[in-house]
């Protein structure tokens, strides 16, 4: 137990470092892997939000359309 408390507070104190090494204000632009990035996400959100928007539509027509052939619990048909 008192090996595994040490190993995970060297870790600890070892990541802790590396943080503060990552603050600079060094490289504030926003490079062309960034613009990639974004640009992959705005496309997964456009491919998601496309299907999305169909479903809604459907269900809407469904549910305030006219109603074609109803049948009934029973199996009839009015």
């Amino acid at each position: 137990m008192k090996n595994t408390l040490r190993i995970v507070t060297l870790m600890t104190i070892m990541y802790a470092n590396s943080a503060f090494a990552a603050t600079g204000a060094e490289g504030t632009e926003f490079g062309l892997a960034g613009w990639i990035f974004l640009g992959f996400l705005a496309l997964i959100v456009t491919l998601q939000f496309v299907p999305a928007l169909i479903m809604f539509g459907s269900m809407m027509a469904g549910v305030f359309g006219k109603a074609k052939n109803r049948e009934t619990a029973s199996g009839n048909v009015k």
